[in-house]
């Protein structure tokens, strides 16, 4: 068994509160200041293991509760990419700075074995686990910004149509996660006035 090491617990623990600098382009509800990944990530998880509880889906919870804290822990070096973003350049790079950033985490705690294999793993989509989060991922912003009456999608002047067809294609199936995803877009699209510029 390896000696625990104070110093690479104080490294990681530097590496989570630069994880909480990451803001995203989302507002917390109730305050004037953006939401950050480590905020994100545990609502995620909190939120996936709630849905496998209560609707009793055939999934392993811990994998679930797994992926939703590591699904953006890229973004520490790769930074968030707004998913409306209009710079064709910071999403056609995407893919590469998420990956070096993930092989420059590798390299910081390769004793971390579980943890790697675990973003490995979320980022090929291996399993239901994954794609299951992957799916949530992309309701809670609309859940939030729902709550708050669509004030994060009023400040950067989205479309309802921009907002439902973006999110269409990556909860792609026919799922549980669909499923709510469609029931909220029913209540935003009763009135729309309140939720976007329209």
């Amino acid at each position: 068994m390896p000696t625990p090491d104070i110093d690479r617990a104080i490294a990681f623990t530097k590496l989570m509160h630069a994880f909480q600098r990451v803001e995203r382009v989302i507002h917390v509800p109730g305050e004037d200041r953006w939401e950050n990944d480590v905020e994100h990530s545990y609502l995620l998880a909190m939120l996936g293991w709630y849905l496998v509880d209560s609707l009793a889906l055939d999934l392993d919870r811990n994998a679930v509760l797994r992926y939703a804290l590591v699904h953006d822990l890229v973004e520490i070096y790769a930074g968030d990419t707004y998913a409306y973003t209009d710079d064709e350049d910071a999403t056609r790079s995407k893919p590469a700075r998420e990956h070096d950033a993930q092989e420059r985490i590798r390299r910081e705690f390769p004793e971390f074995s579980d943890l790697h294999r675990t973003i490995e793993r979320y980022e090929e989509r291996a399993d239901s686990e994954s794609r299951f989060v992957y799916r949530l991922d992309k309701l809670i912003p609309v859940i939030t910004i729902y709550i708050q009456e669509g004030r994060t999608w009023k400040q950067k002047n989205l479309a309802f149509d921009r907002v439902v067809r973006n999110k269409r294609e990556r909860i792609d199936d026919e799922s549980e996660i669909r499923t709510l995803f469609e029931q909220i877009v029913s209540l935003i699209d009763t009135d729309r006035a309140k939720y976007f510029n329209e």
